[in-house]
């Protein structure tokens, strides 16, 4: 990696090269350096005045984000980084990601999954760029736009000695604020929003309270992450089995519908309804929480707290009266 020339530019305006979403310039001069800007892949969408003051339509769709990158300070990649490439470059740029509270799992050299969660999470809440929009790789111009001092502001404010949890289904990202100071920041998979039928093994109900013996019977039912204000009122250690699946360390909010960990956290939303992120994230995420703090999950199209209680509510599922007549011997 080269050092380059100078000129200030806010991070703000710095685009992946790979999205085709428009690229807005603001001064650096603008709102004392400092200007917090909201995430957003949607066109057309506003942002803030220079003066730093917020004008946010009900589409919000990520944290707010300041900082600034100086060229003078910045290193250039001799390449373009991807899946099962290593070499130094990645494990500068995984340690980057940790500085900034990206949890890439192991500093070791080797684009992986975790570096791939990572980058997505980076590009979602701090580029604003929805699932389609996020790059796979990493290019110059991402790499410039991760070394600036990034700041991520909570959309909710605690009060002293407060945390929540504040999930952006639009870019499929969610951060854990401590006193209003971004803890965790992280790639989540929400509901895909399918209806679908299958073979369900369970050992929790509707609440996330245990069942026993686990009951197998087959239910259907819709993959939907609602929106809304929630509070964490129950966890699980270990794999627990519900009405929307397996789930690893499960942190419960709305009914069945849990933060927990997964093998599998795709790009793009998949799960049956609950929030899913990294098996690693997942090893401490439940100790980083507790019981009482607020969720705040947006939709992309009102303000949490807009959501009706009707609109916030699980779709339970339901059991189908003419099942297959193979029950399959696998139903995780």
């Amino acid at each position: 990696m080269a050092t380059r020339s100078p000129s200030r530019t806010v991070i703000s305006t710095i685009r992946d090269s790979a999205s085709k979403a428009p690229s807005t310039t603001v001064s650096s001069s603008g709102a004392k350096g400092h200007p917090a800007r909201r995430c957003s892949s949607s066109p057309g969408s506003t942002d803030t005045s220079l003066d730093g003051s917020l004008s946010l339509p009900p589409t919000t769709q990520g944290p707010l984000v300041t900082g600034s990158v100086d060229p003078a300070k910045v290193t250039h990649l001799n390449r373009i980084l991807r899946w099962g490439m290593q070499g130094d470059d990645i494990k500068n740029l995984q340690q980057r990601l940790k500085d900034l509270r990206f949890d890439p799992g192991p500093i070791d050299g080797k684009f992986g999954t975790g570096t791939q969660m990572a980058i997505w999470a980076f590009q979602g809440l701090v580029q604003g760029l929805n699932n389609l929009a996020q790059s796979d790789t990493v290019n110059d111009k991402l790499w410039q736009a991760m070394q600036a001092n990034v700041e991520v502001l909570p959309r909710r404010a605690d009060k002293p000695g407060e945390r929540h949890f504040e999930i952006y289904l639009p870019v499929q990202a969610a951060v854990l604020f401590d006193n209003n100071v971004p803890v965790l920041l992280t790639h989540i998979s929400s509901g895909s929003n399918e209806k679908w039928c299958d073979w369900v093994k369970r050992d929790t109900d509707d609440h996330g309270m245990p069942v026993s013996p686990p009951i197998v019977r087959y239910e259907c039912g819709r993959s939907k992450t609602p929106g809304g204000v929630f509070t964490f009122y129950r966890r699980s250690l270990g794999t627990r089995y519900g009405p929307l699946g397996g789930m690893y360390n499960p942190v419960y909010f709305n009914y069945s519908i849990a933060v927990h960990g997964a093998n599998k956290v795709p790009k793009k939303p998949a799960s049956h309804g609950c929030v899913r992120i990294p098996e690693w994230i997942a090893n401490y995420f439940p100790t980083m929480v507790k019981n009482g703090d607020k969720v705040f999950v947006w939709n992309g199209k009102k303000e949490p707290e807009a959501i009706t209680k009707t609109e916030s509510m699980p779709v339970f599922n339901r059991v189908d009266p003419h099942p297959p007549s193979t029950i399959p011997t696998s139903t995780t």
